[in-house]
């Protein structure tokens, strides 16, 4: 596989977005359900599981992830998986962001830290291939 051209890069982009909404939509329909340990034991507590998944959010939130992935198999057809999947650790920042933001979660100052680090490395990778062509 040669360089990544842009409509890889693109992709890839969707994809981490698509990923990080979708967990944004299960934690609205996880929250929904309640609590999932209701002294039913842990076969009750996976029905009532199971049951979530027909729930607005948690279902919208799994079609994402089946849209993405069928996006991922379109980048793993086109770019070198060394170099796709390391892509793929944005979703944390995405995901972090947006929780602060719509769910209105505290992100403590060590996290932005951690999330500054995890930009660096995937700039640091983006570089290296850049620099292997």
């Amino acid at each position: 596989m040669s360089k990544p051209s842009m409509l890889p890069l693109v992709m890839i982009g969707v994809n981490i977005l698509l990923g990080s909404i979708g967990q944004i939509s299960l934690r609205f329909g996880a929250a929904k359900l309640g609590n999932l340990h209701t002294g039913q034991g842990i076969v009750g507590s996976l029905v009532s599981a199971f049951r979530g998944i027909f729930t607005p959010y948690v279902f919208a939130g799994l079609v994402i992830y089946a849209l993405s992935a069928v996006i991922w198999i379109f980048v793993l057809n086109q770019v070198k998986l060394s170099f796709a999947y390391p892509m793929i650790s944005l979703s944390y920042v995405i995901v972090v962001l947006l929780s602060a933001l719509i769910l209105h979660e505290r992100v403590p100052l060590v996290t932005i830290g951690g999330l500054v680090l995890i930009s660096i490395g995937v700039s640091l990778i983006g570089i290296g291939y850049s620099a292997a062509r």
